[in-house]
C-alpha cells in the first residue's frame, strides 16, 4: 500500500520573514514523518520478542499518522484561505502533538522503574481508549482521560501552550469570537453591522503558526521513541520471555 503525500503549506508573499521559515521548517518536518508512516507493523524482530513493544509501537504510527493527516488538513484550508477550518485543524494539531510527547514521558518513566504492568496499562488505554459507556462498562480501564490534562502536562515543559491552546478553543467554539468578532464588525456610529470573511486575517494567521510551531519536535519524539520501545523489548525479553507464565499476564 502506498500512502498519500501530505499537502504542503503553501508560502504566501504576505508572510514575515520568520513566518515563511517557520513555514518551510513545518513543511520539511511533514515531509519527512510522512515517509516515516508504518505501513503495517508485523509481529517479527523485537515485536516477536515483546508484546508491549509490539503494543506500544502500533499506537506510536496511530498517532503519526493522526498527525500527519491533521497537518494535512491544516494545509488544505491554509492554502484555500479557509481560516476557521484551519484554526480547527490546527488546534486538533496541539492536542495530538500533547499526546505524542506524553506517551514518550510515560514510557520513559514507567521504564526507569521497570514496571511492564503500567507500560501494558499505557498501551492498552492508550489503543483503545473511549468514552463509549457500552465499552466502559465492561472494561473501564480504557476510559479516555481529558485532552486538558495532557495540554496542561506539557505546559509544564512550555509555558504559553494551554494558553495559546485556551485561546484558539474560543475562535474554535461559537462563542463570540468564533463568529461576532471572527466575522463581523460594528460601527458604533451608525449601528451597522459589516461582514466579512474574516475580520482579523493577520492575528488569525499568527494564531494558526503559533499553534504548529511545536509540530516539527515530533521528530525528536519518534527518534527517542523508536529506541524506548526497543528497550522495553528487551526488558520484557530480559523478565518475561515468550512462552514463560510471566509474559502470557501481559
Amino acid at each position: 500500500m502506498v500512502l498519500r503525500t501530505p499537502t504542503q503549506m503553501a508560502i504566501r508573499e504576505n508572510l514575515l520573514p520568520p513566518e515563511k521559515e517557520l513555514v518551510e521548517q513545518i513543511n520539511s518536518s511533514l515531509d519527512r514523518l510522512s515517509g516515516l508512516r508504518a505501513v503495517e507493523i508485523n509481529i517479527a524482530g523485537p515485536f516477536a520478542q515483546s508484546k508491549l513493544a509490539w503494543k506500544l509501537a502500533t499506537y506510536q504510527h496511530a498517532l503519526l499518522h493522526r498527525l500527519v493527516a491533521l497537518m494535512d488538513g491544516v494545509a488544505v484550508s491554509w492554502n484555500a484561505e479557509s481560516t476557521l477550518a484551519c484554526i480547527l485543524a490546527a488546534r486538533a494539531v496541539m492536542e495530538s502533538f500533547a499526546i505524542f510527547a506524553e506517551l514518550e514521558a510515560q514510557v520513559r518513566a514507567r521504564l526507569a522503574d521497570g514496571d511492564l504492568g503500567q507500560l501494558d496499562a499505557l498501551a492498552q488505554n492508550g489503543i483503545f481508549a473511549t468514552r463509549d459507556p457500552a465499552m466502559l462498562a465492561d472494561t473501564p480501564e480504557i476510559q479516555a482521560r481529558n485532552i486538558l490534562g495532557y495540554i496542561d502536562k506539557f505546559d509544564r515543559r512550555a509555558e504559553g501552550f494551554r494558553g495559546h491552546y485556551d485561546f484558539l478553543s474560543e475562535r474554535c467554539h461559537p462563542n463570540a469570537l468564533g463568529h461576532n468578532f471572527m466575522f463581523g464588525k460594528l460601527d458604533r456610529n451608525t449601528g451597522t453591522v459589516t461582514y466579512s470573511a474574516e475580520r482579523h486575517p493577520e492575528r488569525n494567521r499568527q494564531m494558526i503558526l503559533a499553534a504548529l510551531a511545536a509540530f516539527p519536535l515530533v521528530e525528536t519524539i519518534m527518534t527517542r521513541l523508536d529506541q524506548l520501545i526497543l528497550d522495553v523489548a528487551e526488558l520484557q525479553h530480559r523478565i518475561a520471555p515468550v512462552g514463560s507464565a510471566t509474559e502470557r499476564e501481559f
